[in-house]
């Protein structure tokens, strides 16, 4: 005989229901999703800095939940300087936050302790934390992060080789980078042989960009002197370069200099390349209207993560600037930038993937799953977060 069930009887069925998917969504962020999900009720609960003996700092932010997520400062420092910098001036105003208010704790980190500098190593400290959190957001929502950037306007990211040298001479560099044009990458960049500035050194630039252009003519080229030279060394470089049809011409003169920058945009025809160096969207801003600067390069590992690049994102619509983003690191940042990269409608060209050895890919395999490169193009799988995992054996092996 069948049974009929009351009102009252429903109401209370539908209750322990609804009760007993609350408590799955305290275990599987994949419930977490509607009015009352785990996004709305999560707390950072803990930032752990590691600092490796390789030179490389990672950042891990750990929810109330458990939900973790990760990040990456850029190795421009000694990590030392990060752990101290986010235990001290950025966890206190991170913890106890729910790491979807991002933009609220990235404006109370950064102008809570501005006068601790507006650009340089505290912004990379903040990086480091930031991605983590958008890592964390993602992960939370079962999406990766380019759906909460916008979306996907690509489904692959092409990439450029770029050589820092290592001392090799201009036959062996032309070697090294056709082994890249190998495997299909169809775009590099060259960097010259010592580091100096203000035209000091030995300068074999013109002489490497030849030998590159003449041996690989398949190649786009890109070159980039790290400020090595006053404005008017930069314009009779830069001229050469146009001859060789080279297709950036990036940083050739010291990163403050806006005027010279102006100066440089308007005589040369070679796009002119600046922007790691500065490291949040007002300093963009003047770089595009004091500097003219032709193509803009932030890094996610220091202009203050994917919170900060976003915005620097939307002013290069607004200018109409193309967006080459500088990328030293082949691993956490490569995986943030990626998101960025298929979402912002101004990465219309290759982007920035370090070509030498670098020991967090190639000798100690940080991540649990090397990126997907193929052809020159990095097309990642589409997972929660900015969809990479750390090997924890192996961080803790590097972990100083």
């Amino acid at each position: 005989m069948q049974r009929t069930m009351t009102r009252r009887q429903m109401l209370r069925f539908i209750g322990q229901g609804a009760a007993a998917a609350a408590l799955a969504a305290l275990h599987d962020p994949a419930e977490a999703i509607g009015d009352n999900g785990l996004a709305r009720r999560l707390k950072v609960k803990q930032i752990k800095t590691y600092v490796l003996r390789t030179g490389h700092t990672v950042v891990e932010v750990v929810t109330d939940r458990g939900i973790r997520g990760w990040g990456e400062c850029s190795p421009m420092v000694h990590g030392s300087v990060f752990a101290r910098l986010i235990e001290h001036a950025i966890a206190p105003r991170v913890i106890g936050r729910n790491p979807f208010d991002v933009e609220r704790i990235w404006r109370s980190v950064f102008f809570g302790r501005y006068k601790l500098g507006p650009m340089g190593v505290y912004l990379e400290a903040i990086a480091g934390v930031d991605i983590a959190l958008w890592d964390i957001m993602g992960k939370a929502l079962d999406l990766p992060c380019y759906m909460l950037l916008g979306g996907k306007l690509r489904d692959q990211v092409p990439l450029y080789a770029s050589a820092m040298r290592m001392r090799r001479t201009p036959e062996q560099e032309v070697e090294f980078l056709r082994g890249w044009y190998e495997r299909g990458f169809r775009a590099a960049k060259i960097h010259p042989y010592e580091r100096w500035a203000f035209n000091q050194g030995r300068d074999d630039t013109l002489e490497v960009a030849r030998a590159v252009r003449e041996a690989l003519p398949g190649m786009a080229l890109m070159v980039d002197v790290n400020n090595a030279y006053t404005v008017d060394r930069a314009l009779a470089v830069g001229r050469a370069l146009e001859e060789l049809g080279c297709v950036l011409f990036e940083e050739p003169i010291a990163a403050y200099d806006y005027d010279g920058y102006a100066r440089l945009c308007d005589a040369l025809e070679i796009p002119v390349g600046a922007g790691e160096q500065e490291y949040t969207v007002w300093q963009h801003k003047d770089l595009i209207l004091r500097g003219r600067i032709d193509v803009i390069q932030p890094d996610v590992v220091k202009c203050g993560g994917l919170t900060e690049l976003r915005k620097i994102g939307t002013l290069a619509i607004a200018f109409n600037r193309p967006i080459r983003c500088h990328n030293t690191q082949p691993t956490i940042g490569t995986a943030a930038h990626y998101h960025f990269w298929v979402s912002a409608p101004m990465c219309i060209v290759e982007q920035e993937y370090p070509a030498d050895f670098h020991p967090l890919r190639d000798r100690y395999q940080l991540l649990t799953e090397p990126l997907p490169i193929k052809n020159g193009s990095l097309r990642m799988p589409d997972r929660a977060g900015i969809g990479v995992e750390l090997n924890r054996k192996v961080l803790a092996e590097l972990t100083v």
